[in-house]
């Protein structure tokens, strides 16, 4: 019994470290639309008003800087904000 309850537990740690990654949940976060640059570092992907979405297309959606050079690996799409995101100021 001692065996199996460790082969569970081995594959549920394994499983959470898989989905989770604290690393770049912080790691800043930038998108433009319309030529202005939102920072979205603390805002998540939705259909929210505080939140923002990453459209079907060929373009990047996110980047890591504010002057939108280092795209975000995996982050494909069109960046629409939500209506009450705030663009940064330059």
């Amino acid at each position: 019994m001692l065996p199996a309850l460790g082969l569970v537990f081995g594959a549920t740690l394994a499983m959470a470290m898989n989905f989770a990654d604290p690393s770049n949940a912080n790691d800043p976060k930038f998108g433009s639309a319309n030529g202005e640059v939102y920072n979205v570092t603390t805002r998540t992907m939705g259909p929210g008003a505080l939140q923002y979405q990453c459209n079907l297309s060929q373009s990047d959606c996110l980047y890591e800087d504010s002057d939108l050079i280092t795209p975000i690996p995996s982050s494909e799409g069109q960046f629409v904000p939500g209506s009450g995101l705030t663009p940064i100021e330059d």
